[in-house]
């Protein structure tokens, strides 16, 4: 016999079109689901969630002969309008009585990634554009380039004579650009200083990219510009309303001067120039999906600054924060087009000792011992079993000498039965979270690229499912490390990376959602672009 279908509903519900599933609806035997309220579709009964029927709306032609009359008055309106959305599709999202769906741990609302509360709220997970684009409006007011001068004063220079300004000579202040004349390029300036600056100095402690970097602009005018169209770009994908052109013009006043320099010049040695690189190669990957194509044209100016200085020259803090900065990003880049390290490991100020260190130090031991592991997996060598085992070595040495600070500050295991699907795990640093999310993914691209594994009979079978279950296990403990450290921020780029590597290995539906919600939230939160990671898992689960 046919299985019972409900007459009642007659478009996809809510859940299953913003995942877009196919939605059909079976009458349980014995569930006496007789009213419309209780209806409920066959993934909501099988994910145990509430069912919310879609809203069957149909525009339909009436007539071409109305007109209005002589004497209509018209009602002026203003040349921006805003439609505001009241249909029943944005009451179910705000409904306080919908389930909590699973999520893969807690996120913490403090800037430090620690709550004031003894018991953190969980953070609904669905697997939505719809939830995120409307929590993320609230959000925004949180950001800093909504509190940026909301007068409309003309800025001006500092007053003659003010205590404001210096008292150094005219000459020695002749080139400096600040204050800023333009009250966009000072609203853009800010808005690096207070948010976009975060991305970059993780594991520098002296923040070279938040105090160095600002500073040499003010007579660094290819620097500047650089800053401007990092801020620039991030705003115009924040807001519509912001000037989308913008980014655009910054970014040719700095090819002018950097597409001007040979290979030989003396340029390459201006660590102002590496900074400037380093901050458009960020505005490089703001415009690459995180499995899409990258055109890599700041890359290359990277390298070349880099490979330009002697290995064995002494190099100052500025350049080796801006290579650490650069390493990251590669690091990043090669691991989402599985392609092999193009910048030099090689330097001098690279330690990949035990040796005591700061917890800067010791995240990037292993930030270069990933940037191997990328190269052994995806480079031209061979695969052999003696390399692949002297970086599992190296991996356990560093496990086994990392300072007592790479312990969490707090920790919860994973429960999925009340919906948290990975364990919150708490650090006392951006260098500490960023350290371990690079040792995880170094580990889990191990686990994929073991060539010690048995490869015929029955064993081989049995070893697959086991690394199968390893490496979802650094998957879990990979997310759960950025959500409950939410200060860090470039860890989520971190654990969308490894999702959008690995997510495929997942089959429990309460998984696959959470996984899927990290990469929205990235995407929402900060912009980051994971929309064609999310669609490639999409496909890969059977959702799309």
């Amino acid at each position: 016999m046919a299985p019972e279908k409900s007459p009642v509903l007659q478009v996809a519900c809510l859940n299953c079109r913003k995942r877009h599933s196919k939605c059909s609806w079976t009458k349980p035997p014995g569930a006496g689901r007789t009213h419309e309220a209780d209806a409920s579709c066959d993934r909501c009964i099988t994910l145990g969630e509430t069912c919310t029927p879609g809203e069957n709306t149909r525009f339909k032609h009436h007539s071409n002969e109305l007109s209005p009359s002589d004497h209509q008055q018209w009602v002026k309106y203003p040349s921006r309008i805003r439609f505001i959305d009241e249909t029943g599709d944005l009451e179910a999202i705000y409904n306080p009585d919908d389930n909590p769906s699973p999520t893969l741990g807690f996120a913490f609302d403090s800037p430090t990634g620690l709550s004031h509360s003894s018991a953190p709220t969980p953070q609904p997970a669905e697997p939505t554009r719809q939830l995120h684009a409307v929590t993320h409006q609230g959000r925004r007011g949180m950001l800093p380039h909504n509190s940026l001068f909301t007068d409309e004063r003309s800025l001006s220079s500092v007053p003659l004579g003010s205590r404001l300004g210096l008292y150094s000579d005219a000459g020695a202040l002749e080139g400096t650009c600040y204050p800023l004349q333009s009250m966009q390029e000072a609203r853009l300036m800010k808005y690096y200083l207070e948010y976009m600056c975060t991305w970059f100095d993780l594991c520098d402690a002296s923040r070279h990219f938040a105090l160095e970097v600002p500073r040499r602009a003010m007579s660094c005018p290819t620097l500047l510009n650089a800053i401007f169209a990092l801020s620039s770009r991030h705003l115009s994908i924040m807001h519509e309303q912001f000037d989308e052109y913008a980014s655009t013009r910054y970014h040719q006043n700095c090819l002018h001067k950097l597409s001007s320099i040979s290979n030989d010049s003396s340029a390459l040695n201006n660590d102002d120039l590496l900074a400037a690189t380093i901050l458009l190669r960020t505005l490089e990957e703001l415009d690459v999906p995180l499995l899409g194509t990258d055109h890599e044209g700041h890359l290359l100016g990277i390298q070349v600054f880099m490979n330009a200085q002697d290995s064995t020259a002494v190099a100052t803090e500025m350049r080796k924060a801006a290579y650490w900065i650069g390493l990251r990003q590669e690091v990043t880049m090669a691991f989402a087009s599985q392609r092999s390290i193009k910048i030099s490991l090689s330097h001098s100020f690279i330690n990949q000792s035990f040796s005591a260190g700061s917890d800067d130090v010791w995240a990037n031991r292993i930030i270069v011992h990933c940037a191997n592991v990328i190269e052994f997996s995806f480079g031209d060598g061979d695969q052999t079993a003696s390399e692949y085992q002297t970086l599992r070595d190296y991996d356990d040495g560093w496990l086994r000498s990392r300072p007592s600070s790479f312990l969490p500050i707090a920790y919860a295991p994973a429960d999925a039965n009340s919906g948290h699907v990975s364990p919150q795990i708490v650090y006392m640093n951006h260098a500490v979270v960023i350290g371990v999310a690079h040792g995880i993914l170094a580990r889990s691209l191990l686990l994929c690229y073991d060539p010690t594994l048995p490869k015929l009979g029955p064993a081989r079978m049995i070893a697959q499912q086991r690394r199968e279950e390893e490496v979802q296990d650094e998957i879990r403990q990979l997310c759960g490390i950025a959500l409950s450290n939410r200060g860090t921020i470039p860890a989520m780029f971190t654990a969308s990376l490894g999702i959008a590597s690995c997510g495929d290995r997942f089959s429990r539906d309460d998984e696959r959602m959470a996984l899927l919600d990290l990469l929205i939230k990235t995407e929402t939160d900060h912009f980051w672009p994971t929309a064609g990671a999310q669609e490639t898992l999409k496909r890969a689960w059977g959702w799309a």
